[in-house]
């Protein structure tokens, strides 16, 4: 069981190995920015800074002495690449040095973007064509390391099975995978039957994961919908979603998955802040329950 870092400073811990510990769970999921420290990250609308830094050789050292001695480990490195951008080669670099850093602390798997803003008027197909250029520089780049890719469902375009299909299939590498985020597709739009046949026909690609969910109406569950409708009042905890994790985490071990289970709850936002550390301890039994 892992968190993303993010999570753990948004329910207001100072550090985030103490708060790690403190949860009682094993891992978390690092986020490393351009220069390599855990600058001043945005999501949900909130601002974080892990104060991390693993820029040089001695400070990875250090860094992973300190996670030997806590006894907690990181699951994945988390960069928010964007190969839509312009400048593909810094997009490239950013990716690059998240996998040269993560052989060196003994973290397997770095979890990175395809396209997050898309144009109206560019075809699909180029989207693909650049995240799978990409892709494969990365991992030319990168052949001397026992580290994989795990594109994230995610964005607009990121999410479509189809795209995602065609990305994994160009790319053809064992060192290609994804970061299944359960709630992504459901945010999508996807009727929720839909969601569990996507999740089950990618889950031998699954590399790396976020436990998210969602709830809808019962008129709009099974319907498909437009991106983000209702966002974020349909973020739910994992534990009262729509979306049945024990379902997914089960359709995982059948594909051979054996990596994380890390906790996204985007929920957290439609809360009190004093409400929030029992919410995510209710998550965390609640996966634990999921567990063999």
């Amino acid at each position: 069981m892992s968190i993303r870092d993010f999570a753990v400073l948004w329910l207001g811990y100072k550090e985030v190995i103490s708060g790690v510990k403190d949860l009682g769970i094993e891992g978390f999921e690092l986020y490393v920015g351009r220069n390599l420290k855990g600058e001043i990250y945005r999501d949900m609308e909130v601002v974080v800074s892990s104060g991390f830094d693993v820029s040089t050789e001695e400070k990875r050292k250090r860094f992973a002495e300190k996670l030997e001695s806590e006894g907690v480990k990181v699951c994945a490195i988390l960069v928010e690449n964007d190969f839509g951008r312009e400048d593909a080669e810094a997009e490239i670099k950013w990716v690059v040095d998240a996998c040269k850093v993560a052989q060196e602390i003994g973290v397997n798997v770095v979890r990175i973007n395809s396209v997050m803003r898309v144009k109206p008027d560019v075809p699909e197909e180029n989207y693909v064509k650049r995240t799978v250029g990409c892709v494969k520089e990365i991992l030319k780049r990168t052949s001397d390391l026992e580290v994989s890719l795990a594109m994230e469902n995610h964005g607009f375009i990121g999410n479509k099975r189809e795209f995602i299909s065609k990305i994994l299939e160009e790319v053809n590498s064992e060192r290609m995978g994804l970061t299944l985020d359960t709630g992504n597709f459901y945010w999508y739009g996807y009727p929720l039957a839909e969601v569990y046949e996507i999740i089950d026909s990618f889950a031998s690609y699954v590399k790396h994961t976020h436990l998210k969910n969602l709830k809808f109406s019962v008129e709009r569950r099974n319907v498909m919908r437009k991106p983000g409708e209702g966002w974020p009042k349909t973020a739910a905890p994992l534990y009262e979603g729509d979306i049945d994790l024990g379902r997914i985490v089960e359709s995982l071990r059948k594909a051979g998955y054996d990596g994380d289970l890390t906790i996204e709850d985007e929920s957290l936002g439609n809360y009190k802040p004093e409400e929030r550390l029992t919410i995510i301890k209710k998550d965390i039994e609640h996966v634990k329950s999921l567990l063999p």
